[in-house]
C-alpha cells in the first residue's frame, strides 16, 4: 500500500506504553478468541504503528511481538519518517525501536562533491516485518538507491535488514540495486559475526526474471505464501514452521527473490522451500482482472494460475495458505477487497470477496467456495491469517480483515472455522475495531499474523500437573514477590517457587496452579493491526470446553395412580420419577476441574401462568439451579432429582408430553482472577437437552390413545317465526367408538341471530354437561366439557338451549356449526355438524271494499254488444271497484307482508 499521507516530520524516541484493555468494545458475536484480556500497544500518532506485526519467539519460554511503523521517526540524522521497527515484549508493558540502522544516507563523490547514494527518508522501513525463531526481517518498499551514471538518478529498489542473535547483529539485503556497492561502514556492520551468517548471494538462491516493460504495472509478488501442491513431500508447509509464510506489498521492479542461508552446519530456510511451492498474487495482471500463480521453488517456473472473475477487484491482493479441511493438502485463499457485487438492478456495491481453493491432489482444485464482504466499503478480504486450530475441533481456522468495514470505519476482523467441506460460511466470531476514524480511518484488521501455538513449546502440561499432584502430597508452599517487594500468594509461572511445608500451614491448591500451567502453554493467538489508529492488538485464544450431557427420566412413563412417594412434612402420596443429569467433559489446554452452571425446567412447553404438572420433590417448584463439579476430563458425572406428579384434579391435560429443559453453562466465577485465560464452551455444541416424560392413560401397550369421534344433532323444531318467542334447544349425540379422547370438547358455533342460554336439566334422557360462553377470535362459542379423557365407548344424549330473537339481518334460515375436539394426536376431532332451521314470517291482514255502482241489470237498454269491440264503451259499462287493506300485525324479516304484492282475481265471462 502506498503512503496515505505525508505530515510534518516527528520525533518520538519514548517507549510505548500498554494501553488498558477495559476501553475495548467488545464484538457482538464471540467463540473463543478472548475479547476481555486482550493487550493493545500504541505507537506514535502518525506513524502507522501497526501496519505490519509479527511473533517474535527466538526460543519456547519467550514471546514478543514485533510491529511495523513505517511512518516513525528515529535517532538516525537527517531522515525523515524512515520508518521503524518496534519489540514489544508480552504481556509486558513497553515497546522499544529495534536499532537495525542508525546511519545517515551513504554518499560517494561525483565530480567531487559527496552526494548521497541512497535515500532513506520516507523509505517505509517496516511496512514488511517477518520473523523466524531468533531471525527477523524487515523492510523499507520505498527505499531508493542512486545509479552510478552521469545523470543522476534514483530508483525505488528497496532494502532489507535481517537482525540475528536476539538483535546482537545486523545486515543489509538488497539484491534489486544496480551496481551495488559494499563501502567500508557496511564492513564494519557485518565485522562482528561470521560472514557465514549473513544473508548473500548463494548457488541455492533463486529469483524470478525482470517483467518485460508491458508488464511493469502488474505488481507480481504483491502478495506472497508458500505451500505444498505438486505432492513432492509428505507434509504440507501449513503444517511446518513457520506456517503460513506470507507477505503483500512487493512490487515486481525486479521479481520474486527467494533467499536461503544456514547457519553452521544447521538448515533454517532453505528446506522450507526446497519442499515447497510458492503463491504469488497479480492483483493488476490479466488485463486487471487479477491472477495468483503458484511457482515451482526449484526453478521458480510458474505452474499453475488462478485468475479473478472480475476486472479491478484487486483479485490477489493478499494470499494465504492452510490446510482448512485437515486433509492432508495445503489449500489457497485469496483476497480481492476491491469486488463489487450486484443485486438485481441495484447499483454495484464494493462489498470485497475471499475465495478458497481446496487442494484435492497434486495441481487439482475445487471449485472456490466464495465468502463475500456484507459493508460496503469495508474492503473485505485485504488481509488473511491462518490461526490453526483455534476452537480445537479438528479443523485450522482463518480470520480476514475488513480494515475499513463497521461503525466509523472502525475496521472489523471475521473468524471463520474450518470442516470438512471448506470454511463454515457463517464467521463464529467478529471482532471490531474499537477507534472511530479521525483524519484517517484506523485500518483495524489491515494487517493480521495468527499462529497456532506462540510458545511453540514442547512442554506437555499433562505431566507437569501429574508431576504437582504427587509433589503435593508432601505439601506445597508457593511464594512470589509482587513488583512493590511484599511477600504474597501470586499466580505468576515465572517467579513460583514450590517448596516442602511439612507443618502444612501455608499449602495453596493444586488446581490453582494447574490452572496456571494451562492458562500460559499451548494456546493460539492473533496479532490485529490497526495503522491509522497506531494500534496493534493481540488477542488470546480461549480454551474451548466440549461438554456432553445426557438426560435420563426414570421411568417415562408415570402412573398417576401408582403413589408411592410421600411429600416432605406431608402425608400426601404422590407418583414421582427420577430426572438425572449427567455431563462430562473434553478439552485442550484446560484444567482438569471444571464448574457447570446447570438449569432444569420442568413441564416446560406450558405457556406462562399455566399449570405445571409436575414439580421437584424437595422444592415444590417447576425451575431449580445447581452447580455441576467435574473433577476430570473424560469422566462421567451425575446427579438424580425426584420430581413429582401434581394430583389429576389440578390439571386437564393428560396426554401431551411433560417436557424436561435441562440448559448448562460454565460457572465464570469458578476461575481464578489472573492471567489465565477462561474457557468457553463450544459454539458448535448446543449447551441445552430436552426430554420428555408421559402420563400412563388407558390406550394400550404403547400409550397412544387413537379415538373415533362421531357427532350427530337434531334442533327440537324446524321453524322459526318472526314475531314469536323462539326457543331452540338442539338435542346432541357425541360418542366415541375408538380409544380414549383427552380433554375431549363439544364446540359449538352460535350464529348472529341466537344466545346461549344453558343446559336442559329437565329431561332425565338427556346427560347434563358443564358448558361455558367463550369468544374465540371475535366468534360467540359454547364449550361443553365431555370428560377427561372421553372413555371408549361413551355414548349419550344432551341438549342445548339457544334463545333466537335477532332477526334484523336474517336470511332465510340460521345456521350452528358444531365438534368435537380433544388433544390427542391422531384423530382428535369430530365429523362437522352444519344444523340449518328455516325462518318464517306471518302477517294479519283485514281487506274490505264497495263496488261502484253497487248494481248493474242485464241486458241494458239501448245497447248492443260488437263482435269485434274496441273501445270500453263496446265492451259494457263502467264498473269500479273500491279495496280497503289494513294490516293488522306488520313483522320484520326476509318475509314481511308490506314488501309483498297483493294479487286480486276477477272472473269475467263474455259470451
Amino acid at each position: 500500500m502506498l503512503p496515505l499521507s505525508r505530515g510534518r516530520p516527528r520525533r518520538w524516541q519514548h517507549p510505548l506504553l500498554l494501553l488498558s484493555a477495559l476501553l475495548w468494545a467488545p464484538a457482538l458475536v464471540a467463540f473463543n478468541l478472548d475479547e476481555e484480556k486482550l493487550t493493545v500497544y500504541s505507537g506514535p500518532p502518525g506513524s502507522y504503528f501497526g501496519y505490519s506485526v509479527d511473533f517474535y519467539i527466538p526460543d519456547p519460554s519467550t514471546v514478543s511481538v514485533l510491529v511495523g511503523a513505517p511512518k516513525a521517526n528515529t535517532t538516525q540524522p537527517d531522515i525523515v519518517e524512515g520508518g521503524a521497527v518496534y519489540y514489544c515484549a508480552w504481556p509486558a508493558t513497553r515497546c522499544r525501536q529495534i536499532p537495525f540502522d542508525n546511519t545517515n544516507n551513504r554518499k560517494i563523490k561525483v565530480n567531487g562533491t559527496r552526494e548521497p547514494i541512497e535515500f532513506k527518508t520516507n523509505q517505509w522501513f517496516g511496512a514488511t516485518v517477518k520473523a523466524h525463531k531468533e531471525k527477523v526481517v524487515a523492510c523499507a518498499p520505498l527505499y531508493h538507491w542512486r545509479t552510478l551514471k552521469d545523470s543522476p538518478e534514483k530508483d525505488p529498489v528497496g532494502t532489507c535488514y535481517v537482525a540475528i542473535q536476539n538483535f546482537s547483529a545486523y545486515a543489509e539485503y538488497s539484491p534489486c540495486r544496480n551496481s551495488q556497492v559494499i563501502t567500508a561502514s557496511i564492513a564494519d556492520i557485518i565485522a562482528n559475526y561470521s560472514f557465514k551468517d549473513i544473508l548473500r548471494k548463494l548457488a541455492r538462491e533463486k529469483q524470478t526474471g525482470v517483467a518485460p516493460p508491458s508488464y511493469d504495472d502488474n505488481y507480481m509478488g504483491y502478495s506472497v505464501a508458500a505451500g505444498e501442491f505438486t505432492g513432492d513431500s509428505e507434509q504440507g508447509l501449513s503444517d511446518t514452521d513457520p506456517k503460513g509464510f506470507d507477505i503483500h506489498g512487493s512490487f515486481k521492479w525486479c521479481g520474486i527473490h527467494v533467499a536461503c542461508t544456514t547457519q553452521i552446519a544447521k538448515p533454517v530456510y532453505c528446506w522450507s522451500f526446497i519442499l515447497s511451492e510458492l503463491v504469488a498474487g497479480v492483483p493488476r495482471g490479466a488485463q486487471n482482472f487479477g491472477y495468483v500463480s503458484i511457482i515451482n521453488s526449484s526453478d521458480l517456473t510458474f505452474i499453475q494460475n488462478f485468475t479473478g472473475e472480475q476486472m479491478a477487484s484487486y483479485f490477489g491482493y493478499t494470499v494465504a495458505v492452510s490446510d482448512v479441511n485437515n486433509d492432508g493438502l495445503d489449500d489457497i485463499l485469496v483476497g480481492a477487497p476491491l469486488f463489487m457485487e450486484r443485486e438485481f438492478e441495484s447499483k454495484p456495491k464494493e462489498v470485497g470477496q475471499v475465495y478458497l481453493y481446496l487442494q484435492e491432489s497434486a495441481f487439482l482444485f475445487q471449485d472456490a467456495q466464495i465468502l463475500t464482504g456484507a459493508e460496503v466499503f469495508g474492503r473485505f478480504g485485504s488481509a488473511i491469517t491462518h490461526l490453526g486450530d483455534l476452537n480445537q475441533d479438528g479443523y485450522n481456522d482463518i480470520a480476514i480483515g475488513a480494515p475499513f468495514a463497521g461503525e466509523d470505519r472502525r475496521g472489523k476482523v471475521l473468524i471463520y472455522n474450518g470442516y470438512s467441506n471448506g470454511l463454515n460460511p457463517n464467521p463464529s466470531q467478529v471482532l471490531n475495531g474499537a477507534w472511530a476514524s479521525q483524519s484517517m480511518p484506523s485500518g483495524f484488521g489491515f494487517t493480521l499474523r495468527g499462529d497456532s501455538d506462540v510458545d511453540k513449546n514442547d512442554y506437555p502440561v499433562v505431566p507437569l500437573i501429574q508431576a504437582l499432584r504427587i509433589k503435593n502430597k508432601h505439601g506445597l508452599e508457593q511464594k512470589t514477590n509482587d513488583m512493590s517487594g511484599n511477600d504474597k500468594q501470586k499466580k505468576t509461572p515465572p517467579n513460583t517457587k514450590l517448596t516442602k511445608n511439612p507443618s502444612n500451614t501455608s499449602k495453596i491448591k493444586i488446581n490453582k496452579i494447574e490452572n496456571l500451567l494451562w492458562g500460559y502453554y499451548g494456546y493460539h493467538y492473533l496479532i490485529v493491526g490497526a495503522f491509522g489508529a497506531g494500534k496493534a492488538v493481540v488477542y488470546r485464544a480461549r480454551p474451548v470446553v466440549t461438554v456432553n450431557a445426557y438426560l435420563i427420566l426414570n421411568p417415562m412413563i408415570v402412573n398417576p395412580d401408582n403413589k408411592t412417594c410421600q411429600l416432605p412434612s406431608s402425608q400426601l402420596l404422590v407418583a414421582c420419577f427420577t430426572v438425572r443429569v449427567c455431563t462430562e467433559f473434553e478439552g485442550q489446554s484446560i484444567s482438569d476441574e471444571i464448574v457447570l452452571k446447570g438449569e432444569l425446567q420442568l413441564d416446560s412447553l406450558k405457556q406462562k401462568g399455566a399449570v405445571r404438572r409436575t414439580l421437584f420433590f424437595d422444592y415444590h417448584q417447576s425451575h431449580h439451579y445447581f452447580s455441576i463439579v467435574i473433577e476430570r476430563q473424560k469422566q462421567l458425572h451425575c446427579q438424580d432429582f425426584l420430581v413429582y406428579l401434581r394430583d389429576e384434579t389440578e390439571f386437564r391435560d393428560k396426554l401431551s408430553p411433560i417436557n424436561i429443559n435441562f440448559n448448562y453453562s460454565l460457572d465464570e466465577s469458578s476461575f481464578e482472577d489472573s492471567l489465565t485465560v477462561k474457557p468457553i464452551l463450544n459454539y458448535y455444541q448446543k449447551n441445552s437437552l430436552a426430554e420428555q416424560a408421559y402420563i400412563l392413560v388407558d390406550c394400550g401397550e404403547d400409550n397412544l390413545c387413537i379415538p373415533d369421534l362421531q357427532l350427530s344433532a337434531v334442533p327440537d323444531t324446524d321453524q322459526l317465526i318472526i314475531g314469536e318467542e323462539n326457543c331452540v334447544m338442539l338435542i346432541i349425540n357425541p360418542r366415541n367408538d375408538g380409544e380414549g379422547a383427552y380433554e375431549a370438547e363439544l364446540h359449538i358455533k352460535i350464529p348472529p341471530e341466537a344466545d346461549y342460554t344453558g343446559v336442559e336439566r329437565n329431561n332425565k334422557a338427556l346427560r347434563v354437561l358443564s358448558c361455558d360462553y367463550k369468544m374465540e377470535n371475535e366468534t360467540r362459542m359454547v364449550v361443553c366439557d365431555l370428560g377427561n379423557p372421553m372413555v371408549a365407548g361413551a355414548n349419550f344424549s344432551t341438549g342445548i338451549r339457544f334463545s333466537v330473537q335477532h332477526f334484523e339481518n336474517a336470511d332465510f334460515s340460521i345456521s350452528f356449526e358444531l365438534q368435537i375436539k380433544s388433544s390427542n394426536k391422531i384423530n382428535p376431532t369430530s365429523n362437522l355438524v352444519n344444523l340449518h332451521i328455516n325462518i318464517s314470517a306471518v302477517a294479519q291482514v283485514q281487506i274490505r271494499g264497495v263496488s261502484h255502482p253497487p248494481t248493474i241489470i242485464l241486458p241494458l237498454h239501448n245497447w248492443e254488444p260488437k263482435d269485434q269491440p274496441t273501445k270500453e264503451e263496446e265492451v259494457g259499462p263502467l264498473v269500479e271497484h273500491i279495496y280497503e287493506v289494513k294490516i293488522m300485525y306488520v313483522a320484520t324479516g326476509p318475509q314481511a307482508a308490506p314488501t309483498e304484492l297483493l294479487m286480486i282475481l276477477v272472473y269475467f265471462l263474455y259470451q
